[in-house]
């Protein structure tokens, strides 16, 4: 357990060499850039770090940290904040103001929400928030213009608002797990779109408009309550990969034999008792398709 003000580092030259249990950091003309203090057995935010303001990286994970000082808002030049498997409920509003910040990961923890203006971080590149107990997303997220990866899974999570579809440079979204009932309207506006996990939730439908997702290559459906889908879900044209699995499906649109680029198409555990004549269009262009 580390109770020193000033906490004794071994210096690495790449923050990558880290190793749990030991606080490492990384210099560059004197002064810290990156620190990891992964299962440090810290109680509480060390106030020896606020002194380190050309941090770049800092690295808090799995330690019994249950809150985060207003103050951290002064490390203005960090870009990598990872404070996963933690003991924080809440996160301070001036985590907002660290304008660079490009990587975020509140994983592992019983958190609650995210902080009202998370939008403000234009920076922001990846989002990792999974594992909480969150049970909604901020107006706010649609702001994170910069946004390319969102793991946001085994939450309980019941609806997006939707401000969610300006996301349009997120190219890879985790939300499995949660209790999605529906998908807003303007989900379709994630144009940079091309993997979406959304299994293991309670979704009923898609919206109509999903063809207009025109990079999507995984729509991952598994265990979710959809019934029917829209023939519009023909328009998909980079689809690679389509599981359907374990859902009330009886039937399929015509439309899917479009689906030109389309090398998996999983439909274990739904409700279709026969196969349509237009599969073996698909199996022609080398489509596996479990039933």
């Amino acid at each position: 357990m580390i109770t020193q003000d000033l906490i004794k580092y071994q210096q690495l030259t790449s923050i990558r060499h880290r190793q749990d249990g030991t606080p490492c950091s990384v210099q560059s003309n004197g002064l810290l850039t990156d620190i990891a203090l992964t299962k440090c057995e810290l109680n509480s935010f060390p106030q020896e770090l606020m002194h380190h303001r050309s941090l770049r990286s800092l690295y808090l994970g799995q330690n019994p940290i249950n809150e985060l000082p207003q103050s951290i808002s002064d490390l203005q030049a960090l870009k990598e904040l990872y404070i996963y498997g933690c003991k924080l409920k809440q996160l301070p509003a001036s985590l907002c103001d660290l304008a660079d910040l490009e990587i975020l990961d509140l994983s592992h923890q019983a958190l609650e929400f995210l902080p009202a203006k998370i939008g403000a971080l234009k920076k922001l590149r990846v989002l990792y928030a999974s594992n909480t107990v969150m049970t909604q997303l901020p107006k706010s997220i649609g702001d994170l213009a910069a946004l390319e990866y969102l793991g946001c899974t085994d939450n309980s999570i019941s609806h997006l608002p939707e401000s969610f579809g300006n996301l349009q440079n997120l190219k890879e979204l985790r939300l499995y797990g949660n209790g999605l009932h529906a998908l807003p309207i303007s989900f379709s506006g994630l144009s940079s779109l091309r993997e979406a996990y959304l299994r293991d939730n309670a979704l009923t439908k898609l919206p109509d408009n999903i063809k207009d997702l025109r990079q999507l290559e995984v729509l991952d459906l598994r265990n979710n309550k959809v019934s029917h889908l829209p023939e519009e879900i023909g328009g998909l044209k980079n689809l690679y990969q389509l599981d359907l699995r374990a859902n009330p499906l009886e039937k399929l649109p015509s439309s899917m034999s479009n689906l030109k680029n389309l090398r998996k198409l999983d439909l274990r555990w739904t409700r279709l008792t026969k196969e349509p004549e237009w599969f073996e269009t698909l199996r022609a262009q080398g489509t596996l398709i479990y039933l």
